[in-house]
């Protein structure tokens, strides 16, 4: 794979990037940019490969950013305390959960949507900074039909799925299988227990921490420093990688994977 800096004259306005996914409707990559453990404040930004980055949403301090089956951009935010949706079109916000009962969400990190409707996010403290804890660090799933029910409590980060989608990844310690629905059943351990964020290609391999491993935790190669990525593109072979700091940079690969 080849690498090259992106967003090189870009002026940020906050300290980290994270979060990226790719909207094919878009055409380009969207991430996050905020102030790692602050409560408030964060852009959403958008690059187009080829092009240059643009402050796509300001002030609304969100991490981790998912392309949405309808082709819109949801995102797990420490601002508000919620998984959000936004319209790319009107970029008007809508929530999606931001309570458990009548427990308050903590800090929202990453997340990933199933073809059916689910999605899955992490909610760890990190950027609670002096809030009072609500559900407290664990993982969660909002169903099809928006009901939010925790899957294990820990304090998580990236979270992703299998080509197939049977399979949820969770960073630092679980691996779910998935039935039909996209309901958790069975745990196994996490083959890599360090890292933030992470990608999955389409042999469903399995990109952390730095490094690349098939679904059987068997390590097979490596892309570098970073703290979160996705792949996109046309051919869904371009990766943008976001981080650490205010860091973004662009990988060739030769293989497609999932945004």
């Amino acid at each position: 794979m080849s690498s090259q800096a992106v967003c090189a004259s870009f002026s940020f306005r906050y300290t980290w990037n994270e979060g990226p996914t790719w909207v094919a409707a878009e055409n380009a990559f969207f991430f996050s940019n905020f102030v790692a453990g602050s409560a408030s404040g964060g852009d959403i930004i958008k690059y187009t490969p080829g092009g240059s980055c643009e402050s796509f949403i300001k002030d609304v301090g969100c991490n981790g950013l998912a392309v949405s089956n309808d082709g819109n951009l949801l995102a797990a935010c420490q601002q508000n305390r919620a998984i959000v949706r936004f319209d790319l079109k009107t970029k008007q916000m809508t929530v999606v959960a931001d309570r458990l009962g009548t427990e308050m969400l903590d800090t929202p990190n990453d997340l990933v949507q199933h073809s059916n409707g689910s999605i899955y996010f992490t909610n760890p403290p990190n950027e609670l900074a002096g809030r009072p804890q609500g559900v407290g660090p664990s993982v969660l799933r909002i169903d099809p039909m928006g009901k939010l029910t925790k899957i294990s409590d820990g304090n998580f980060n990236g979270i992703a799925l299998s080509p197939d989608e049977r399979t949820l990844y969770v960073v630092r310690s679980e691996i779910w299988s998935l039935d039909a629905q996209g309901v958790p059943s069975t745990k196994r351990a996490m083959f890599s227990n360090n890292g933030d964020g992470m990608a999955v290609d389409c042999a469903g391999n399995v990109y952390v921490d730095g490094k690349i491993f098939q679904a059987d935790g068997t390590q097979i190669g490596s892309w570098g420093a970073g703290t979160n990525l996705a792949f996109g593109g046309p051919d869904g072979k371009t990766v943008l990688v976001a981080g650490s700091g205010k860091t973004v940079r662009e990988l060739k690969m030769n293989l497609p994977g999932l945004p």
